[in-house]
């Protein structure tokens, strides 16, 4: 679990983040940063905040801004960060858990002042949107719009998505190809069956169905990856 925070100036009140970790999730927090670098743990695992006075290189965040269709002014905005915070979640057995953590401790930075958003390659998230969205935590949901990035692109043979982000869940990422569909539709069925198989640990299989109404059989087929790496499950759509 690895994520960048994005920062307009290159100051960093880690004060300010340890007193919102206690107040917003209840996380107490006794270590203090040293050189930049804050480390502590919760519940064995191991959480490391490392603040960098210069951008993410490469112009990495810019060019992954692009993919967000949601938000018409992430590369502008993304493109005012001067320093970063570095997030990582290490030591965990439980993938859920430790996206939950990880999550809060992203959606506490993220309420700095100057935070301008998150990155965690491809996704990039606004910084009042991802903490929003966090606070469905505290009622038991799981914020896995935060979790699965889910591309799109149209072409003259349809609509297509795709996720990025199952498999740190042990899960196999899905596809949907050329759908005859609205794109806004092939959206709201991927990231509705992104979110069945994570929020109930649900592993699909090649030949099966899926379906969300009584009379709703789409088909499940594996094969080579056409926007993601090596093979997918092609969902029909």
């Amino acid at each position: 679990m690895v994520g960048f925070v994005l920062l307009e100036h290159e100051d960093c009140n880690f004060d300010h983040f340890i007193s919102t970790m206690k107040n917003e999730w209840n996380i107490e927090i006794e270590e203090r940063p040293e050189e930049g670098n804050l480390f502590f743990e919760v519940d064995g695992m191991q959480v490391v905040c490392a603040h960098i006075n210069a951008p993410v290189p490469d112009h990495e965040v810019e060019e992954n801004a692009k993919l967000n269709v949601l938000w018409r002014e992430a590369v502008q905005v993304t493109s005012r960060h001067q320093s970063q915070i570095i997030v990582s979640v290490l030591n965990a057995t439980d993938a859920i858990q430790a996206h939950i953590l990880f999550t809060q401790t992203a959606s506490a930075l993220l309420q700095l002042d100057h935070a301008l958003a998150i990155y965690t390659a491809p996704l990039v998230v606004e910084a009042s949107q991802y903490v929003d969205i966090s606070h469905g935590i505290k009622d038991h949901e799981l914020p896995v719009s935060l979790w699965i990035f889910i591309g799109l692109f149209q072409s003259p043979e349809g609509a297509s998505a795709y996720t990025y982000g199952l498999r740190n869940f042990g899960k196999e990422e899905m596809e949907i190809t050329q759908s005859a569909q609205p794109l806004s539709e092939v959206f709201e069925m991927m990231y509705m069956t992104a979110t069945y198989v994570v929020e109930n640990d649900v592993t699909l299989h090649d030949g099966e169905t899926l379906g969300f109404s009584a009379e709703q059989k789409l088909p499940i087929h594996r094969s080579e990856g056409i926007a993601t790496e090596g093979s997918s499950l092609k969902i029909g759509f």
